[in-house]
């Protein structure tokens, strides 16, 4: 069996440790978001005895004001910028969700990813009266918080949150959440359920589209 050189071998373990070292600078802010909240975040989680987002509700219980939906949102906002990173849409990109919903004045809004509600709060906040958000999340736990969440900022008769998946409850709007038009729809669970949920929308069983139907994607990222 032939031993490739001595010299080749140091050559490419040279170009394969470079490599390592290109691919972790190109992609270190996904490689730290990985770490933090798939190695450090469970570790955390284990020494409290609780989760990240079991954490940001009871700040905000304690830190903003019964009712009052922007101090819920501040109170959220300084736990995200002080003490854990979440994957909150944050007061910046906060900004243009208003905007945008300000502009649209929807009657009937539709979010996919509620998480902890924050931006379920951010929404339901601006809608004028006798418009409703049904905000979808696919962990049963994250919308039980987003209900405290809205429930505590006074919201709740605005919006209505279901737990499961994206794919299986959008064919249901119509029938079981009375849906029959949507105003607007923003994105912000899953990358790769983006399309699949928006063609989804568009299919006959779905609700169908007012003609100034607007869609807003926000994309899970650290605040910058």
């Amino acid at each position: 069996m032939l031993e490739a050189p001595p010299l080749l071998l140091a050559a490419f373990s040279l170009g394969l440790v470079l490599l390592v070292l290109l691919l972790c600078h190109s992609y270190s802010g996904f490689l730290l978001i990985c770490w933090n909240e798939f190695v450090l975040q469970p570790l955390y989680n284990l020494f409290m005895g609780d989760t990240k987002e079991q954490r940001i509700l009871r700040h905000v219980l304690q830190h903003a004001v019964a009712g009052d939906p922007q101090s819920v949102l501040e109170a959220i906002d300084t736990y995200c910028l002080q003490k854990e990173w979440a994957m909150n849409v944050g007061d910046k990109k906060g900004q243009i969700l208003d905007a945008v919903v300000r502009e649209q004045r929807p009657s009937v809004l539709l979010e996919l990813g509620a998480y902890c509600g924050y931006s379920a709060v951010r929404m339901a906040r601006l809608l004028e009266p006798g418009a409703r958000l049904l905000t979808i999340e696919l962990n049963p736990d994250y919308a039980a918080i987003t209900q405290q969440m809205l429930d505590f900022a006074g919201l709740q008769d605005r919006v209505t949150v279901v737990a499961g998946p994206s794919q299986d409850i959008i064919p249901q709007l119509k029938k079981k959440y009375d849906v029959d038009m949507l105003d607007m729809v923003f994105l912000d669970h899953w990358k790769d359920r983006y399309l699949p949920d928006t063609l989804l929308l568009e299919v006959s069983s779905a609700p169908t589209w007012s003609t100034w139907a607007s869609v807003l994607v926000a994309c899970r990222a650290p605040q910058v």
